[in-house]
């Protein structure tokens, strides 16, 4: 049954929209269960029309019985003005009014009431009577930046935070002598060695940086370094985490750790022949084994922390010092993330599921009494993200040495898991009995639910958007570029309630253009360009706003067709040039794989298709997608093969070459070629809508990092790649095979 009435209403006035359309332009109303389930997990109850009323009635003059909203945002070059809540009253009031800018300037002004302009009037009746808003203006040459402001009448003083943002976000680096750059995107995890531990680490990540910045790569993409779960490494999904603030130690290079080099019992450890027996297997297997590597790394890395902690916290050397350093600006956060590994920990290896309560508030005294009993356990998680923050450093580092003009390509997920860190450390900013999904499309016909709590948009906006910005402020370190995955959700996100599919999900909205502003402010400072994810439904108006905002569109070769036409692929000169392109993502087929139809037989057999036409009408549109493909490669001279070639005659490495030099050719300011479809890879990262019946994020590169730098097939793509990006279509395609 569809919501309707005062129920539609109250959902509404809490950011709940009233339907969707979904990809194909039905319009799915919302349902009456869901809206009485998200409002709850808003914290409103709507359990019945009497609390409805009775919801509806307090919620009826939200926002005026303060004098000041939590939050004011204000572009560089506009005014700013802060809008005040005045009974009517205390129109003859005088007023005051500090800023105190977050570099501890201070600016002061008084005015009168009712010489401010008024923008609204509302009577909130009971005794409250008549209230005006109005508009008090501020300097209009405030520095960026969060600053504080109060305000002070004949009543109490009231606070908010200004927040004074950029008109844009960083712009990517543009054209020089060697064209547009390139990147090369990679699975971080997946990368073979000669020498890792089984699983792609920090160390293969510099090899890379130095493999390919000689091929004129420019940028490095890796997948989200969100930390995971350690007491539980199965779950590996870089999209799930635990906490998106910090980073997983399973990407640590050991071995290149200042106290492996002073640890001789860490390093007779690892030189046993037994632990080396362990090593090669880890590394022989064909999926990362993440049961087995995951522990085997911990206990060394324990080991060099207790080394770390005898040799330098107890007598207080310089690496001591540094380490203080990074813990008291971590603060209470770094802290309680800590605390979280901490318990998890303890825990699972007990077998306690669910949490018992007294556990379930970071606060509470049972919580306190294992930090305080456990502290060495704190410290060395705290440790652990510390050398994590270091080598990503030295990472960056090399890639900047290397001259690569954009460097590391970072990945944001769109939320963190329900039984994370993240939730627990702050649960107050995250609804519960819900999960962050998306409605059906083409390439997940019976929609997703990602187990991903999101974020109270009422509490983010009280809380002035810091949690935000943190969040990107930590993703941001090191990274000349940054992918928000979903960045749909800038605007709204599909919330489903716990138990329920997909199909009973319903949009939320969220503050965009605070969040877009606060997303241009912290860009600028980082330096880091900003690539947002813009697939599926995406709404009227926010590639618009997105690209306002400085923002790259995310452009998939897959997806960049002519919809309301022939669905022909669109040319390389009507894509845009404020975009990052590419030919698939970590969710979607391979090259090797969307030619094969590789990907339809798999989805096929993990009964993915809702139905059986629903399987033909996708294969009968991949056959023509096959065909629109090589018109599109034969209109730019890059076909691979006779025009009189069908289709099934092609093998997919043929394609490699054209397919990304097609895309080369695009104005777009960047262009990410995934690691995966330079080796002709048939199998995808991850194929949605599976958690357990796929190997998903285990799947392992099968060319060695070490052999990168002598790989002819990369070395030809890399140069015609960048002949083309510096506006030379004059080689032949036979060149690049």
């Amino acid at each position: 049954m569809s919501a309707g009435g005062a129920l539609l209403e109250l959902a509404r006035r809490h950011g709940i929209e009233p339907g969707y359309h979904d990809i194909w332009g039905h319009w799915h109303p919302l349902a009456e269960g869901t809206a009485r389930a998200l409002l709850a997990a808003m914290g409103v109850d709507a359990s019945d029309d009497g609390a409805v009323d009775e919801a509806l009635a307090r919620s009826e003059h939200s926002g005026w019985d303060t004098l000041l909203p939590p939050v004011v945002v204000a572009r560089e070059g506009d005014a700013a003005q802060v809008v005040l809540c005045l009974p009517a009253a205390r129109d003859g009031d005088a007023l005051a009014w500090t800023l105190e800018l977050e570099d501890g300037a201070r600016r002061d002004g008084e005015a009168r009431a009712d010489a401010l302009p008024v923008t609204d009037v509302r009577d909130l009746g009971h005794g409250a009577g008549l209230v005006r808003r109005r508009a008090l203006a501020l300097p209009a040459d405030l520095p960026l930046g969060y600053h504080r402001l109060e305000v002070r009448t004949g009543g109490p003083c009231a606070t908010a935070t200004l927040i004074r943002a950029p008109r844009a976000c960083q712009p990517p680096p543009g054209a020089d002598h060697r064209g547009r750059p390139f990147g090369i995107a990679l699975q971080l995890y997946g990368l073979r060695s000669a020498r890792n531990w089984g699983i792609g680490d920090f160390g293969d990540l510099e090899t890379a940086i130095e493999a390919l910045a000689p091929l004129g790569v420019d940028m490095v993409g890796i997948n989200p370094l969100h930390a995971l779960f350690p007491a539980m490494p199965t779950q590996a999904s870089p999209y799930s985490p635990s906490s998106r603030r910090y980073i997983n130690p399973a990407y640590l290079h050991v071995e290149s750790m200042d106290d492996f080099a002073e640890c001789e019992a860490a390093r007779a450890e690892v030189a046993a022949e037994g632990f080396q027996r362990a090593l090669a297997a880890l590394r022989d297997a064909e999926l990362v084994d993440y049961e087995r590597a995951v522990p085997l790394k911990l206990g060394v890395l324990r080991r060099l922390y207790e080394h770390f902690r005898d040799r330098h916290l107890a007598t207080g050397s310089g690496r001591a010092r540094a380490f203080e350093g990074f813990r008291a600006e971590g603060g209470e956060a770094l802290r309680r993330h800590a605390t979280f590994e901490t318990i998890h920990a303890k825990l699972t290896r007990a077998g306690v599921a669910p949490w018992p309560d007294e556990y379930l508030d970071p606060r509470a005294p049972a919580v306190q009494a294992v930090a305080r009993a456990h502290a060495d356990d704190l410290a060395f998680a705290e440790y652990l993200q510390w050398q994590c923050v270091q080598q990503l450093g030295r990472a960056a580092a090399a890639a900047a040495a290397r001259g690569m003009r954009v460097g590391l390509y970072r990945d944001l997920a769109v939320g963190s898991d329900s039984h994370g860190a993240d939730a627990w450390c702050d649960p107050s900013l995250y609804a519960r009995g819900v999960s962050i999904g998306a409605p059906p499309d083409d390439f997940c016909l019976q929609g997703q639910v990602w187990g991903l709590s999101p974020w109270l948009p009422g509490t983010l906006r009280a809380r002035a958007y810091a949690p935000f910005a943190e969040c990107l402020r930590a993703n941001m370190c090191h990274a000349g570029a940054l992918r928000i995955d979903h960045v749909l959700g800038l605007l709204r996100l599909f919330w489903v309630p716990s138990g329920g599919g997909a199909a009973d999900g319903a949009y939320v909205r969220y503050p965009v253009d605070d969040l877009l502003a606060v997303t241009a402010l912290e860009s600028v400072r980082a330096g880091c360009a900003v690539v947002g994810e813009d697939l599926g439904t995406v709404p009227d108006g926010l590639r618009e706003a997105l690209a306002a905002n400085g923002m790259l569109s995310y452009r998939v070769l897959y997806f960049e067709k002519h919809w309301h036409g022939d669905h022909s692929f669109r040319a390389p000169e009507h894509y845009p040039a404020q975009a990052l392109v590419t030919v698939s993502t970590h969710d979607l087929a391979t090259l090797a794989g969307f030619w094969t139809g590789h990907d339809l037989d798999l989805r096929e057999r993990l009964g993915l298709f809702p139905s059986d036409d629903s399987a033909r009408g996708q294969r009968e549109g991949r056959r023509h997608d096959r065909g629109r493909l090589l018109d599109a490669l034969a209109r730019e001279g890059l076909r691979p093969a006779p025009p009189d070639t069908s289709p099934c005659e092609l093998p997919a490495a043929t394609l490699i070459p054209g397919v990304h030099r097609f895309l080369a050719r695009t104005p777009a300011a960047l262009l990410s070629v995934q690691m995966e479809d330079v080796l002709g890879e048939v199998e995808q990262t991850n194929v949605p809508g599976t958690v357990h019946e796929q190997p998903n994020w285990r799947r392992k590169l099968p060319l060695p990092v070490e052999a990168w730098a002598g790989h002819a097939p990369l070395a030809r793509l890399a140069a015609a790649l960048a002949r083309e990006r510096a506006g030379d279509r004059g080689a032949p395609l036979d060149a690049d095979l």
